[in-house]
């Protein structure tokens, strides 16, 4: 064997070890250039959000103190749920196409469901509508009650997993078409203040479902009965609507209480906006926090042990009237769950569940939490949402 022979076995080796530093090199670039656009696109606005949310958490405590102030807040209600009654009289589905079912009194006549004519924006006020021989006893039963748990003889209260947002809800906005009916046969009988009660007792209703979905609906339905009671020429003197600006007010902090409540607040940050919040909107933002929390929970757990701790604790003291929140944290779907139809629905989707490694897990979990973070709306400008009286224009007979 000659020495040239013998050389080339080394220069083999040497050649090798070249390659395999070299690759060390272009990964190790790779790897720095990832955490570089890592930190410039998701946890530096990230961190943004972060010190914005403990910037205004001061000022979100300031308007829910205002808001409390409200006498709709306090008004005296009937201990009781009513989600036998209303999980029953709803329809159920994912499109929210779905009649009401047989024997529901929330059965429209033809002429005024909700393919058969528009009512938005104030136009159920000028409408040419016969409201006459609809039944609203089903509005003077909920009176008994002062909560409506959606878990209560529901699609929900099933065993097993669940899709919070994009599962089987009840069409709400059923609800808001049937209030603007009974705002307008009040008012053309002679007696709004009464419809007016039942209007605002099913906003409660709504509200207490301790969900974001729910909240909205309240808030438009005490927005109906501000429209009717601006659009009589001599409103009863005893009537007293929740005024545009509260409203407006109640509006903002649903979106914004929900943004202190998930993994993306400093804990100790959402743990004062969740304490210094209305029971009810408290109990909202323990219910949509821990939907981001259970979603995200197979990545996020390890690097945002601290929000889950707090987020946990303030579960476990909540007195909230529903089992809403409880529910959400501990049977709803995950990011990896086939129910969620997110991102193990594919099979691009479906390396996900074998991720190796904490640090990488912690890297998709901050970005879906900065995915999911939101904007934080001005909350010293509450926008009214119908800001323009309506003076005298619905108080015609029933045709």
């Amino acid at each position: 064997m000659t020495s040239s022979d013998r050389a080339v076995p080394g220069r083999g080796r040497r050649i090798a070890a070249a390659s395999v530093a070299g690759l060390v090199v272009l990964a190790g670039s790779c790897l720095l250039g990832a955490e570089a656009w890592f930190q410039r696109k998701i946890e530096g606005p990230l961190r943004l959000h972060s010190e914005a949310l403990t910037a205004n958490v001061e000022a979100y405590c300031a308007q829910e103190a205002a808001l409390g102030t409200d006498p709709w807040f306090h008004e005296g209600r009937t201990e009781g749920d009513a989600g036998l009654l209303l999980n029953a009289w709803l329809p159920w589905s994912r499109d929210l196409k779905q009649a009401p079912p047989e024997g529901s009194p929330l059965v429209l006549p033809e002429a005024l469901r909700d393919e058969a004519l528009d009512l938005t924006q104030g136009r159920w006020l000028t409408a040419n509508l016969d409201v006459s021989r609809l039944d609203f006893d089903w509005m003077v039963r909920l009176l008994a009650y002062d909560r409506w748990d959606l878990f209560n003889g529901s699609p929900l209260s099933q065993e097993g997993r669940f899709n919070w947002v994009a599962g089987e809800i009840p069409d709400l906005f059923l609800l808001q078409r049937w209030a603007k009916f009974r705002m307008l046969h009040g008012m053309r009988t002679g007696h709004p203040v009464e419809a007016a009660q039942q209007v605002r007792h099913l906003a409660w209703l709504s509200l207490r479902t301790d969900s974001l979905a729910g909240g909205s609906l309240a808030v438009n339905l005490l927005d109906i009965e501000r429209l009717a009671h601006d659009a009589m020429a001599s409103p009863p003197a005893d009537w007293t609507p929740m005024p545009a600006g509260q409203t407006a007010r109640m509006n903002t902090l649903l979106l914004s209480g929900r943004l202190f409540s998930t993994l993306a607040a400093p804990p100790e940050v959402a743990r004062q906006a969740r304490q210094c919040a209305t029971a009810a909107f408290r109990c909202i933002a323990l219910t949509e926090g821990a939907f981001l929390a259970r979603m995200v929970e197979p990545f996020a757990n390890p690097p945002f042990e601290d929000a889950y701790a707090a987020l946990d604790q303030d579960l476990a003291r909540s007195d909230c009237p529903t089992v809403a929140a409880h529910e959400v944290r501990t049977r709803g779907v995950t990011l990896l769950d086939p129910e969620s139809g997110m991102l193990t629905a594919t099979p691009r989707g479906a390396w996900l569940t074998w991720v190796p490694g904490r640090w990488l897990r912690s890297r998709i979990a901050t970005m879906v939490v900065a995915i999911s973070r939101g904007d934080l709306p001005p909350l010293a400008e509450n926008k009214m949402k119908h800001p323009d009286r309506l003076r005298g224009q619905a108080g015609t007979p029933t045709p």
